[in-house]
């Protein structure tokens, strides 16, 4: 069967959602593919062993619990865990959609407890995914009765593929292993290797702990092909028609070592994601301007410092930077990147005027410099330039890149007045305490120059962009109103016969105009190619955890690049021996 590659359905287990507290790890890689520009839809299976103990609760209260009684409270744990996902993914500035059994029209034969599915409502899944990652119960479906049924233990495999089946998608299945094993890695054996991939028959045979036989039964009936991975993992064992074949390299991972410097509103979000991943990073140092910062986060003392020089010179893979600075912050870089240090940083202004000397100087240093999340919080902006460009030539850009002054914009038409719209915008954590780099235009423009430079590879300097702010917009705000309109600050650059001409200022448009829908702290990016073609991208543009989100992306992003260039290192060692 050959996939719709733009659709993923994303299966998170209870061996990887043991809890509450591993929500903001199944957004990591839920995000992972969302700005990889995928629709996603998510299963999400029980807490931990939620499900073992609804099952004790409902036999302490009836010895033989009825069959068409017990599915509805083991779909309890699903409908919980589901909705906080959904609640976690908000809060990092995605749109996500949680659906039930009946929204989409699952419908399942075969029992209560031990049922199959046979039918969903793909119209409405595929409308849902034009706007939001979807994100549904593992294991629950209706029977033609509309009573509530189960698939049985490990039944959200079964889901995932099923819905992976009926929308020709992609289907990986996120576990706490990074694929099938010739062994238990985790037990005694004396070695344990990784299939790269295997047939249905071995999956069948060795996979049985790991994915629900019925599920991989139903895979191979249907020749469907699929993953099993693991969170920021770059390499899965793919099953489907296949030959059996190990991982020649076999790569133990490391933790990625990071340096932090800058721990306040953002930075603190980054100490607190590094710090519940050990798995995936060790940090080994923390630059602040005080300590104060780092005391209050719990930062250990022997990772704290103010000195941040002495900080650049601990052994580390990567430092984030995220001091707030420009002219300090560019030569904190300079000094990491000539340490062979890759860099990852959320500083437009200093992309904006130093990113051609910087990024020159990691390429000679043979490292690399990423800022996504300078260009709209968690907006996948630079990441859908590139991707439009293996479309085709891009034509334009245009945008609300500056989350604040959308916020603002959006409080002044609904009645309030500047200082009030301020002030709301600071306490809602999207506006600076001097915010006149929003309300000019400059911050919007800073992040046209890191767009134009991806887009069409020219540095524009800020003088050359004609730039109108929204410090004195009430008069247009009125004209707007009385003609049913409304007002967005608009980023927005093309290329033409005489250069590329660039622009940020405040326009009208139609109600029903992309931009013109954009509320709140929201960003959104149009892309246009040459031959007429669009992709269209929205996010959150400001606060902490979609700012968050956005490092956390390019530090794993980072991290996966490492290891599959090691093990392709190893892989073409082992073609030449």
């Amino acid at each position: 069967m050959t996939n719709n590659t733009n659709i993923v359905v994303l299966k998170f287990g209870s061996s990887v959602l043991r809890s509450e507290d591993d929500l903001p790890t199944a957004v990591h890689e839920i995000y992972r593919y969302w700005r990889e520009g995928a629709q996603v839809i998510v299963v999400a299976s029980a807490f931990g062993n939620t499900t073992d103990e609804l099952i004790r609760r409902a036999e302490r209260v009836c010895e033989r619990p009825h069959q068409s009684v017990l599915p509805n409270l083991l779909a309890t744990g699903e409908a919980t865990s589901s909705a906080l996902l959904t609640l976690a993914l908000n809060r990092a500035g995605l749109a996500a959609k949680l659906l039930d059994e009946v929204q989409i029209g699952l419908r399942t034969v075969g029992g209560g407890t031990d049922a199959v599915p046979v039918a969903v409502n793909k119209t409405r899944l595929l409308n849902e995914l034009r706007h939001a990652i979807v994100v549904l119960p593992g294991f629950v479906g209706r029977d033609d009765r509309g009573d509530k049924t189960v698939m049985g233990r490990g039944g959200s495999d079964l889901t995932a593929l099923f819905l992976a089946h009926q929308l020709t998608a992609r289907c990986i299945l996120i576990k706490d292993v990074d694929g099938l094993y010739t062994n238990d890695p985790a037990g005694l054996a004396p070695q344990s290797l990784r299939f790269a991939q295997v047939s249905y028959d071995t999956a069948i045979r060795r996979g049985g702990r790991l994915v629900q036989t019925k599920a991989l039964r139903f895979a191979a009936a249907n020749r469907l092909q699929f993953s099993i991975g693991s969170i920021g993992a770059p390499q899965a064992t793919e099953i489907g028609p296949l030959a059996d074949r190990l991982d020649v390299s076999n790569l133990t991972p490391q933790p990625t070592r990071v340096t932090l410097l800058g721990c306040g509103t953002v930075g603190g979000g980054i100490y607190q994601r590094l710090a519940a991943l050990p798995q995936h990073f060790e940090l080994v140092g923390v630059g602040a301007l005080t300590l104060n910062h780092t005391r209050e986060l719990g930062v250990p003392e022997h990772l704290a410092s103010t000195d941040i020089a002495e900080l650049l010179r601990r052994e580390c893979d990567v430092v984030v930077e995220l001091t707030g600075a420009t002219e300090y912050a560019s030569a904190m870089v300079e000094l990491a990147l000539k340490g062979g240090r890759h860099v990852v940083t959320a500083n437009k202004a200093m992309i904006a005027g130093s990113g051609d000397r910087l990024l020159n100087l990691a390429s000679v240093c043979g490292v690399t410099i990423r800022y996504s999340a300078a260009v709209g919080g968690v907006l996948p902006a630079l990441e859908t330039i590139r991707r439009a460009q293996t479309i085709g030539p891009v034509k334009s850009f245009a945008g609300i890149v500056n989350a604040t002054a959308n916020y603002i914009l959006d409080r002044l038409e609904a009645g309030g007045d500047l200082a009030q719209a301020i002030k709301a915008a600071q306490e809602a954590g999207y506006a600076e305490a001097d915010p006149r780099l929003d309300l000019n235009g400059t911050d919007a423009a800073q992040k046209l120059t890191l767009l134009a430079r991806e887009a069409f590879g020219v540095s524009l300097p800020l003088d050359q962009i004609h730039r109108v702010g929204i410090e004195n917009i009430e008069g247009q705000l009125r004209k707007a109103r009385a003609g049913g309109n409304v007002v967005r600050l608009v980023a927005e650059c093309t290329r033409t016969e005489k250069g590329i001409r660039a622009r940020v200022e405040p326009v009208e448009l139609r109600p029903d105009h992309p931009l013109a829908q954009v509320a709140g702290a929201g960003n959104r990016l149009i892309v246009e190619l040459e031959h007429g073609e669009q992709l269209v991208v929205s996010g959150t543009g400001a606060g902490r955890w979609p700012t968050t989100e956005s490092v956390m992306a390019d530090l794993f992003e980072l991290k996966r690049q490492q290891l599959t260039n090691r093990s392709e290192k190893l892989e073409a060692l082992e073609v030449c021996a």
